[in-house]
């Protein structure tokens, strides 16, 4: 069977009806995404305002004893429950293939799934129209970009609502749709150029205005799909996050004046949605003067920035939080039209929230004093404001998903394994000081690998005894025990990353041990009860984070009721 599609001419009640027919199936498309995910958006809404108003919020609910709990496990409804449990962990577990992680195994298979819907839209119903074909791959892709630009947002992001989720969780689905609308304007912009080749026009109409600016919206996206990419992202995430950003800023507009015959509410959708984001951000943004100082002995720089009183509780309300980061234009010391001074335009690194001082609102960050723009420009802040002098940063936040999070301190849980690798601690010790705080009793185990002994030495701080005094503290040092903090690893390599503080010295070398065998830790937990409800957070390097996942992932399949949590800061 030939090729079926055919070039031929229309008259205008046809062109009328391709068009129509264009515009319904895009908006099929837009909407197949958007209808599910607002119905969800509108379940968790309705399930939040029964528990808001329901008088039993709070109450006590008597824990089933162990024989009923293993009774319920050996029923035909235990055996489905056990089922539904393997399903989500095994769509969580990472594809490896040719020795490269593909991502995870939901983003793959919705990937696919969708990617088939989306093409089916597209061909569903053009007859043997060749540009009705090719209209319909373009104006399809550009009903995806809404929701695209969605799943960027920060402070505004429906999606994460909905699901529960955060930003940076949202954002892998994120990539996985913008491989899809890359791949459909792949197939738009090749069918076209087929057709002026075949119409023997191309010289003559990628010289002209809308021809041009859908060519160069194709090389805009090449390039960031291209420095998306792990390896390049590995190799300077600076070139992925201004490459990704000028191209979203660019292709709207270009994109616009391409469709001029229809898509562009697509695009209009599209900007109202970055513009309202970046409104909202900017009124969440605080612009506070701060006191930068080098810690001794360390490559660690101590921020401390005076908060507004009215600003100060979204900061302390979750433990685990982090805010950005950046340096507004009044400390900038570069000139205006410097490429460093630009720079900074499109700076915004990510801190984890050290502590908030609610007597006098300041918030301390502590960042490691790396070779990207933003910790090199701080460093030197600190290095000159040995005088006690006050800086301008500007801190946007907090985020993250600890607002989602189950309540870790009450009955949901009978044991607690928090894993943190380096300045993972960051994100794991304050959610082991609030649990330990609410709830004594908690059976909770904490496990912090560090290379040095100086990254372990923050937590005295605030407190009056070492973490090295608690039994529910397990401490590993897997480098030099006397090695400096500054040989400490960077938590991701494609960011500067959640930053640890450190202000004091490990000295009980005697209670530490080396590395951790985290197979022996995860069947000694689940070993302690057969019908036990576990949680599992971890935060660290992405090989630590995978170890321990694959570990889990064993008692997950013999039907354990496990919460897992990996907390990256790999964006």
């Amino acid at each position: 069977m030939g090729w079926p599609y055919q070039i031929f001419a229309l008259d205008a009640a046809q062109k009328q009806a391709r068009r129509q027919s264009l515009d319904r199936h895009a908006a099929y498309a837009q909407l197949s995404a958007l209808i599910p995910i607002a119905l969800v958006g509108l379940y968790r809404l309705g399930v939040w305002l029964v528990r808001r108003a329901s008088p039993q919020r709070g109450a006590y609910s008597a824990v089933p004893a162990s024989p009923a709990l293993k009774q319920r496990r050996r029923s035909v409804t235990g055996s489905g429950i056990t089922i539904l449990r393997r399903i989500p962990w095994w769509l969580g577990d990472d594809v490896t293939f040719w020795g490269a992680n593909w991502g995870q195994r939901d983003q793959i298979i919705f990937g696919v799934v969708w990617t088939v819907w989306l093409v089916f839209l597209c061909i569903i119903g053009t007859g043997n129209d060749y540009l009705h074909l090719t209209k319909r791959f373009g104006i399809v892709a550009l009903s995806q970009f809404p929701l695209q630009y969605l799943l960027a947002l920060k402070s505004l992001n429906p999606v994460a609502f909905a699901f529960g989720s955060s930003h940076e969780q949202v954002n892998r689905w994120h990539r996985v749709l913008g491989w899809i609308i890359y791949i459909l304007l792949l197939m738009h912009a090749s069918l076209y150029l087929n057709f002026y080749v075949q119409e023997g026009i191309l010289g003559e109409r990628i010289v002209r205005l809308i021809p041009a600016l859908g060519i160069a919206s194709i090389v805009g996206m090449s390039l960031m799909n291209a420095t998306a990419l792990r390896i390049i992202r590995h190799y300077s995430y600076r070139v992925f996050f201004i490459t990704h950003l000028t191209v979203a800023m660019l292709l709207p507009p270009a994109i616009f004046f391409h469709s001029h015959h229809g898509g562009r509410q697509y695009v209009v959708e599209a900007l109202l949605v970055f513009l309202i984001d970046l409104i909202k951000r900017k009124f969440d943004t605080v612009t506070a003067p701060a006191t930068l100082e080098l810690i001794p002995g360390t490559n660690l720089i101590k921020i401390v920035a005076g908060l507004p009183s009215q600003k100060l509780s979204r900061f302390r309300k979750y433990p685990g939080m982090h805010v950005y980061l950046s340096i507004p234009a009044a400390a900038r010391r570069s000139s205006v039209v410097s490429a460093t001074y630009l720079l900074f335009e499109f700076a915004f690194n990510p801190f984890t929230i050290a502590s908030v001082d609610e007597e006098t609102g300041d918030l301390t960050l502590v960042a490691r004093h790396h070779k990207g723009p933003m910790t090199r420009t701080l460093g030197q802040f600190a290095e000159e404001g040995l005088d006690g002098a006050k800086i301008p940063l500007s801190i946007e936040g907090p985020y993250g998903c600890a607002t989602w999070f189950p309540n870790l301190a009450g009955p949901d849980f009978d044991r607690i394994l928090l894993v943190a690798g380096g300045v993972g601690a960051t994100f794991i010790l304050p959610l082991y000081r609030l649990i330990a705080n609410e709830n004594p009793t908690a059976r909770v185990q904490m496990v912090w690998a560090v290379r040095g002994a100086g990254d372990a030495t923050w937590p005295v701080t605030n407190t009056s005894e070492s973490i090295l005094a608690d039994e529910n503290i397990q401490l590993f040092l897997t480098g030099n025990i006397l090695s400096n903090a500054s040989e400490a690893p960077r938590l991701s390599d494609e960011s500067e990353a959640v930053e640890l503080t450190t202000r004091n010295d490990v000295t009980d070398v005697g209670q530490i041990r080396k590395r951790p065998d985290l197979r022996k830790i995860v069947d000694d937990l689940f070993r302690q009860g057969v019908e036990e409800r576990v949680a599992v957070l971890v935060c660290g390097p992405e090989e630590m984070a995978r170890e321990l996942r694959s570990y889990v992932g064993v008692w997950v399949k013999k039907g354990r009721n496990v919460w897992w949590h990996n907390e990256s800061f790999a964006w």
